[in-house]
């Protein structure tokens, strides 16, 4: 009698658990994602865990499943911290920029009140301008004032004069209010020059700028041509004649009708 032999069962090959590539996938798309892919790459090297597992040997791929959660976990902490820079780091960045503002506005207005006060002192004439730095220092005692702090974090700007303004009366200047006195220059440009000397790059708000009557502005490129480089001489009305000639006008009284005539 002759025996039958049985086929031979082969064992069944064990197959990578696909739930284990996903996470690991996930986890690496989650550095793109800010961690929200992340999020779900963590939950599946969880659940490819356990598959794996439980399947007796026929899942493989425990691995990449762990390495997937460790990736996806690195990636999930990334999130708070993109949220958190960028909620509070452009908030930083504007107040850091309106500190310097706010500096170099107060240095203009400390270089436009010495300049009034040298001009009370000279004849109300404002300085030359190939020294009026150091003409105008003894009325501010701080040569800190004489830069404007720019958008870079150490570039400095130099303050530079009005170049049509060398001489000038301060008080026969017309439209003082749009008139420029100093503005905001760079390196390493002269004491004092035009328009041509603004730098390329403005502030947040615009070029710094102190005009002749006192005030200061943060004035947008867009504006620059409603400014008065070249001012014109003001026209003095007869009360301002009168004040600067300190003679009072003469009182002409015409003659009365009834009044007898000097002449006859």
């Amino acid at each position: 009698m002759t025996k039958v032999k049985s086929p031979v069962q082969t064992p069944e090959m064990a197959k990578i658990c696909s739930l284990a590539i996903a996470s690991l996938v996930l986890g690496v798309l989650g550095f793109c994602t800010f961690g929200l892919s992340g999020i779900a790459g963590f939950i599946l090297g969880i659940i490819a865990l356990s598959l794996i597992k439980k399947s007796a040997g026929r899942l493989t791929g425990q691995p990449l499943a762990i390495t997937g959660i460790i990736i996806s976990m690195a990636s999930i902490i990334i999130l708070p911290i993109f949220i958190f820079m960028s909620v509070f780091l452009p908030a930083l960045i504007g107040s850091r920029q309106k500190v310097r503002t706010v500096i170099s506005m107060s240095n203009a207005k400390q270089l436009c009140v010495a300049m009034h006060l040298y001009c009370d002192n000279n004849d109300g004439r404002l300085p030359p301008v190939d020294r009026w730095t150091h003409l105008i220092l003894p009325y501010i005692g701080n040569n800190r004032a004489i830069l404007a702090v720019s958008p870079g974090r150490n570039d400095k700007r130099p303050w530079a004069m009005n170049v049509q303004l060398e001489g000038r009366k301060i008080n026969e200047i017309s439209n003082p209010q749009r008139t420029v006195l100093i503005f905001e220059s760079t390196f390493p440009n002269p004491l004092a020059g035009g328009p041509e000397m603004l730098p390329g790059k403005p502030n947040a708000r615009g070029y710094l700028i102190g005009f002749v009557d006192g005030h200061i502005e943060s004035v947008r490129p867009e504006h620059l041509h409603n400014l008065i480089w070249i001012p014109a001489r003001r026209t003095l009305s007869p009360p301002d004649i009168w004040k600067r000639n300190s003679r009072p006008p003469l009182k002409i009284h015409p003659l009365s009708i009834e009044s007898p005539s000097p002449f006859l």
